[in-house]
């Protein structure tokens, strides 16, 4: 039997196929404008969350995500969706973890590739359509620990989700949670957070939630929201320096200095 009669006879319905499914993890830098004028705004780590509008877990937060269709990648599944979801389009995304326990998902066998995605300041307004009812930036709070880091998402001050995490064999473990969301959100999650902190001083995911140009107490302000720590110019030159340079350009910074401004080198 030669490999084309092989192929024209074979079945594949005699094997059973799970589901595959796309989450998406999208973080943002954005400012928090303060009620004086006078002061500069406070920047905060958020992420995207939408509510469900059908069952299972309708009505509960969730990541934005969805099924994937026979005739896409799971890469345009990821577009897709969370276009569909929110409204936000032509992101970066990478994929970082496949998650496949066999309960996962009430519905049945369902595998999702899950994704995350890095935003410099979005103030985009997000909308809900196809089957979720809303969505919203909820602040991410990062706060490193002996053991690990807590982190917590909020949303005009009330908070949806607390979560103790120790770190083990270079995995996040999650030693406490108070709150929940839909499926294994929270699992997905800490390990998106857990992934882009471990990266942070040597990927370059830090010029993607900065401006193109930005001031070296803009870096220190980003890698403190995601490293959940203080963090000096000093130290901020040394991990970043040959990524960096000058430009000709400077902006106020506070009411008597100027700040230079650097860009990512080409």
């Amino acid at each position: 039997m030669n490999e084309e009669t092989y192929l024209k006879n074979y079945d594949i319905s005699k094997y059973e196929r799970p589901s595959v499914a796309a989450d998406m993890v999208v973080f943002t830098v954005r400012d928090n404008k303060p009620d004086n004028p006078k002061k500069s705004p406070v920047k905060k780590l958020s992420m995207m969350l939408i509510k469900r509008g059908e069952h299972p877990f309708k009505e509960m937060w969730a990541l934005p995500g969805g099924f994937l269709k026979m005739d896409e990648t799971i890469e345009q599944c990821a577009f897709r969706e969370l276009s569909e979801e929110t409204g936000l389009k032509e992101l970066y995304l990478r994929q970082f973890r496949t998650y496949s326990d066999v309960k996962r998902d009430p519905r049945g066998r369902i595998i999702s590739c899950a994704y995350f995605s890095l935003i410099n300041n979005s103030d985009e307004l997000v909308r809900a359509s196809s089957d979720a009812v809303d969505a919203a930036w909820f602040d991410v709070t990062v706060t490193e620990s002996d053991a690990g880091f807590l982190y917590s998402l909020s949303n005009n001050e009330d908070v949806l989700l607390e979560v103790k995490v120790s770190e083990k064999n270079d995995e996040a473990v999650i030693e406490e949670c108070n709150g929940s969301l839909a499926f294994d959100h929270v699992r997905i999650i800490t390990d998106a957070i857990y992934f882009i902190r471990s990266g942070f001083d040597n990927a370059e995911y830090i010029f993607m939630l900065l401006p193109e140009k930005f001031s070296i107490p803009q870096m220190q302000s980003v890698y403190a929201l995601v490293k959940g720590k203080s963090v000096s110019k000093e130290v901020v030159h040394r991990l970043y320096d040959k990524k960096i340079e000058k430009t000709m350009s400077s902006e106020q910074d506070g009411q008597h200095k100027r700040a230079i401004l650097y860009r990512k080198k080409l």
